[in-house]
């Protein structure tokens, strides 16, 4: 899961999946902590309900496991999810966010969850 170091990095991320059509995935490093983020956008792509359904309710669920296991730090977590963009934020530790990422991955990258746009 690629890890993109602060906004330039982020635009460059969102760039190269322009260019190559596919959706933008990564775990975001700020000052502040860790985001999530996916984008079906420069793949023209949206998640079929079924399928944004059950992001969100593994984004719930590990949201509510991070923030009430008193092991983990934790900052303010808001999340978003919709057809084709959803972020997890601000989590305080990478780990975390690598969590919440494999948590969505394999049903957001998954071609057979899409609806065309």
């Amino acid at each position: 899961m690629p890890v993109y170091s602060g906004k330039a990095a982020v635009e460059a991320g969102y760039a190269q999946a322009q260019q190559e059509g596919v959706p933008f995935f990564g775990i975001e490093e700020y000052e502040e902590g860790y985001a999530v983020t996916y984008d079906l956008l420069p793949a023209d792509e949206q998640l079929a309900p079924t399928a944004r359904k059950e992001v969100q309710t593994r984004l719930t669920a590990e949201v509510e496991d991070i923030v009430g296991d008193s092991e983990l730090a934790t900052v303010e977590v808001s999340k978003s999810v919709n057809d084709s963009l959803g972020n997890v934020s601000l989590l305080e530790t990478e780990a975390s966010a690598r969590r919440i990422a494999r948590a969505i991955a394999p049903i957001v990258l998954d071609a057979a969850n899409w609806d065309d746009r």
